[in-house]
């Protein structure tokens, strides 16, 4: 996919900072048991080649274009066409070193979706004055992208160039970027495991919230009446939605905790109402009961109670057609 070989930039990685194939060995092992299945060796090793600095490609990295699914933490220098998907809320923010404004879109292409932050006020006034709405064409040069341990995402700032509805540029309509998982029962699961499970809510908990950082999404604690993000100093804090349900698929049942989008996608849009009016929820959580769900994400141990749980990526509800569907497949298997 990259055109440059995992021997070649491990090679260059060795000559330029002078460390042992063992140490560059053990650094993408790391990257492995992060990410999980979401990338490859050769994924791996290119985001240790950029947190340390290293130019993989010979080529004038200013002309070359990437597609969304070939984006990983860690990149710099990023150039790509997208279409707007979606436009966000412009943030004001304010740290010990600077303050400012920054907003996020949802851009893509036919290869897949990625979140692009803007920081630069000249990019920032376009999506304020509605002059970049949905379906527009963006042409973005030298971004850089940084992510979540599963989720790239790519910023632009005053380095990086923005251009609105190119001539001459198509670009395909962007679809969500097919993740494959591995369907596994419940009982089965292991830590680190990034798999698929199908099972009956049976338990559905108190949904919550916690303040976070609106530039970059962290958790963020109130102090002498401020909220304070380490990244960004002092900010003004978004309220981020949590629920926990248990999940059971007949061998076992397990611990299931969704944040942000995929509470929407569980309960509804309507989030917020429910923070100040909790007593509101009991229909939501009465009705989800006895529901079948289809949930895909990453096994995680939790090791204050010596237990796994399941941190969900992607959710979507199943009806009996689906189950019967996948139990019949399963017995075929078995005989």
């Amino acid at each position: 996919m990259f055109g440059i070989s995992y021997e070649d930039i491990l090679r260059k990685i060795k000559e330029e900072k002078g460390v042992s194939e063992k140490e560059i060995e053990l650094l993408v092992d790391k990257k492995l048991t992060q990410y999980g299945d979401l990338i490859s060796k050769e994924g791996a090793i290119h985001i240790v080649a950029n947190e340390l600095r290293v130019k993989v490609f010979d080529e004038n990295l200013s002309a070359r274009k990437f597609k969304v699914s070939n984006i990983l933490p860690g990149m710099n220098f990023v150039n790509l066409d997208v279409k707007v998907v979606s436009t966000g809320e412009v943030r004001s923010f304010k740290t010990d070193k600077r303050e400012g404004r920054v907003v996020n879109l949802v851009v893509g292409d036919e290869t897949g979706i990625v979140r692009l932050v803007l920081w630069d006020e000249k990019f920032i006034s376009l999506v304020e004055k509605g002059e970049i709405k949905i379906n527009d064409v963006l042409s973005v040069k030298n971004s850089y992208s940084r992510g979540t341990d599963t989720f790239p995402e790519l910023h632009l700032g005053s380095r990086g160039n923005l251009t609105l509805n190119p001539e001459g540029v198509e670009v395909k309509d962007p679809v969500m970027m097919k993740r494959s998982y591995m369907k596994k029962k419940i009982v089965d699961l292991k830590d680190n495991d990034s798999v698929e499970i199908i099972g009956t809510v049976v338990q559905v908990f108190d949904l919550r919230f916690y303040s976070s950082c609106s530039n970059c999404g962290k958790k963020v604690e109130m102090n002498e009446n401020l909220f304070r993000c380490e990244v960004h100093g002092n900010v003004i804090p978004v309220d981020v939605p949590i629920l926990n349900l248990f999940l059971d698929d007949g061998s076992d049942n397990v611990r299931v905790v969704l944040f942000r989008d995929l509470v929407k996608r569980f309960i509804g849009n309507d989030v917020l109402k429910y923070k100040d009016n909790p007593n509101e929820f009991e229909n939501i959580r009465s009705e989800s009961l006895g529901k079948q769900f289809k949930i895909s994400g990453r096994v995680n141990k939790n090791a204050m109670f010596d237990r796994v749980e399941f941190m969900a990526q992607e959710v979507s509800e199943v009806n009996a057609l689906e189950m019967a569907d996948d139990i019949l497949k399963e017995m075929d298997t078995k005989f």
